[in-house]
């Protein structure tokens, strides 16, 4: 057994996030996503990371959307952090109920998740240039590198 279908059956048997394989379908799903004004910001071998930044009710929020093969599901919330060589950003979920929806068609899940984010750190987010991306959730950690 290869090295890289051990780490999936640790993975697959803790219950931790699965490899996405990556098909058509993902650019059919990022076509999609694109369609509506959100854009691809990072990846890693374990889904795609897509931001939009949005004001709701006079609110700034930060909205993400994982695309994963991995059915994401917490009453804990989630966190986010961006790192720069100097510098980083950290969020916590605007709620603390996240789960995924599932799409037969694409085989995927899609997590939509949003982040509260102020002024400033819209501008310190869209001046400064990120490295990577993490992921916090259940105790479980997603590396994105941004694109």
């Amino acid at each position: 057994m290869s090295f890289f279908k051990k780490i999936d059956k640790v993975f697959s048997s803790s219950n931790s996030f699965q490899l996405l394989e990556r098909s058509e379908v993902d650019l059919h799903i990022e076509k999609n996503i694109k369609s509506v004004g959100i854009t691809k910001y990072a990846t890693s071998d374990y889904g795609d990371l897509y931001i939009v930044i949005n004001e709701l009710g006079g609110f700034l929020m930060l909205g993400t959307i994982l695309v994963s093969a991995t059915n994401v599901k917490t009453k804990k919330g989630s966190k986010l952090t961006f790192s720069a060589k100097d510098a980083s950003l950290k969020f916590d979920s605007d709620e603390n109920r996240i789960e995924s929806d599932f799409s037969s068609d694409a085989n995927r899940y899609s997590t939509k998740i949003d982040y509260n984010i102020s002024e400033e750190e819209v501008e310190v987010f869209k001046s400064t240039k990120y490295n990577s991306v993490l992921f916090e959730i259940n105790g479980q950690e997603i590396n994105f590198s941004v694109i």
